[in-house]
């Protein structure tokens, strides 16, 4: 069976790195993007089983980019916000603007899969 594909959006390619490294530490497919414009030219590419998203990057900010996913009808995954804004309005936004999670940055490993796990393996998700 195929790994599930994960896209990871952060323009701080450190943070880019580390939440790849873990992912595939997991056994899951990657796909980076450092910006909302090649994240949506990658979404478009290909099957995505989950999104993580930062909220703040430079140009199209992660609620508009979660905005956009959200209402593309091929876009099926799940999108789960990673960020270091962690007050309850940004969480609120996030989630209203179509995220299904909010993961505070710095990112715990074990907690970061285990989210990904229940997200991925919910039922509705197809």
């Amino acid at each position: 069976m195929e790994p599930k594909h994960i896209l990871v959006v952060d323009d701080d390619p450190v943070d880019l790195e580390l939440l790849s490294e873990i992912l595939i530490g997991a056994g899951y497919r990657v796909s980076t993007a450092k910006s909302s414009i090649e994240a949506l030219k990658l979404a478009k590419r290909g099957s995505v089983d989950l999104a993580l998203v930062d909220l703040l990057m430079p140009g199209i900010d992660g609620y508009s980019l979660i905005g956009m996913l959200t209402r593309d009808r091929m876009f099926k995954a799940p999108v789960l916000v990673i960020s270091g804004r962690v007050e309850e309005k940004d969480a609120k936004r996030a989630l209203d603007t179509g995220a299904v999670g909010f993961v505070a940055k710095p990112v715990d490993g074990k907690d970061l899969v285990a989210r990904v796990e229940e997200l991925i393996n919910r039922d509705n998700i197809q």
